[in-house]
């Protein structure tokens, strides 16, 4: 953390030519890459230094920042880095705040891309969708989607084991034939059962991969790459990214507490579809221009006029 005295990308700097910072730019992104280090974002102000000037000389430049590796991301999994007031400085402070969730809300059904290697997941899908209303098909089509999400979830909660738990499993059962092998006779059965359990790791691990790349959104994953860290540290990424840490309403009020979040998004959503104010045909058409070309009386009667095949 602190003055880099380097940006990373043109965006970063207002004021003057981006040629005084393009070589370091280049020095500092090389960097920040080779030492798989991964900004941490920030909030307020986009720039934190300033060279105090009036008129055209004055130049901004986001120089200070924090930067994070894996072992960092992964003991702290909400952080939020606030760009302070430059008072007394060119430089604005930083500050940075660092902790659990504690807050979690109820998860939304996600289907996972590793269930396709589940026969049981296949059954289910088709179980949902044999079902017929005969009312019409959109009420049929709104009924299979919701029908087919709540079997997949108690398919789920009751027949799909931990990936985790379970590839820890495999590999103590590998471990425990793998050890009292030498000792027996040899035996077909014990090559066998090793090679299903060979194979069930293998598979395991193939599900575990997928299941982390989908939540990264890196879908360019072959089979047999398995560096689910590196995809486990992009998901958790994105999942701060995805968190809403402060708003502003309507009054400029800057809220960071999550269940005032919450309740000016359902305020606002509320507002937005629940008034009962009308919009009048002069007020859709004020800011039209006057010359906009319009529809003949016969040419609207073909449009309204129903299809025959």
């Amino acid at each position: 953390m602190g003055d880099f005295n380097a940006i990373l990308n043109i965006n970063e700097h207002r004021g003057g030519a981006f040629d005084h910072y393009s070589i370091k730019s280049i020095f500092f992104g090389d960097f920040v890459s080779q030492t798989n280090l991964f900004d941490l974002g920030f909030y307020g102000p986009p720039f934190t230094w300033c060279n105090n000037q009036g008129g055209l000389a004055r130049r901004w430049a986001r120089l200070d920042r924090f930067l994070a590796n894996n072992a960092w991301l992964t003991n702290f999994s909400s952080y939020c880095n606030k760009h302070l007031p430059r008072t007394a400085s060119d430089h604005s402070p930083l500050f940075l705040s660092a902790k659990l969730f504690s807050h979690q809300k109820n998860r939304i059904f996600r289907f996972e891309n590793f269930w396709f290697e589940h026969e049981s997941c296949h059954q289910a899908v088709c179980k949902a969708w044999n079902h017929r209303s005969g009312t019409s098909p959109m009420h049929d089509f709104n009924h299979n989607i919701s029908h087919t999400r709540n079997l997949l979830s108690k398919w789920k909660s009751s027949g799909l084991t931990s990936l985790d738990r379970n590839i820890t499993q495999t590999e103590e059962d590998i471990s425990t034939i793998e050890a009292l092998e030498p000792t027996l006779d040899y035996s077909d059965l014990s090559t066998i059962a090793l090679r299903g359990l060979y194979n069930k790791h293998q598979a395991l691990l193939r599900q575990n991969s997928i299941k982390w790349a989908q939540r990264a959104r890196l879908m360019w994953l072959k089979h047999g790459d398995y560096n689910t860290s590196f995809f486990h540290n992009q998901a958790q990424i994105r999942g701060h990214k995805n968190k809403i840490s402060a708003i502003t309403n309507e009054q400029d009020q800057i809220l960071t507490d999550q269940q005032d979040i919450g309740r000016e998004f359902i305020n606002f959503y509320a507002t937005l579809w629940g008034s009962t104010s009308k919009t009048t045909y002069d007020e859709l058409t004020y800011n039209l221009p006057p010359d906009l070309p319009s529809l003949s009386d016969e040419d609207n009667t073909v449009l309204i006029d129903c299809l025959y095949i």
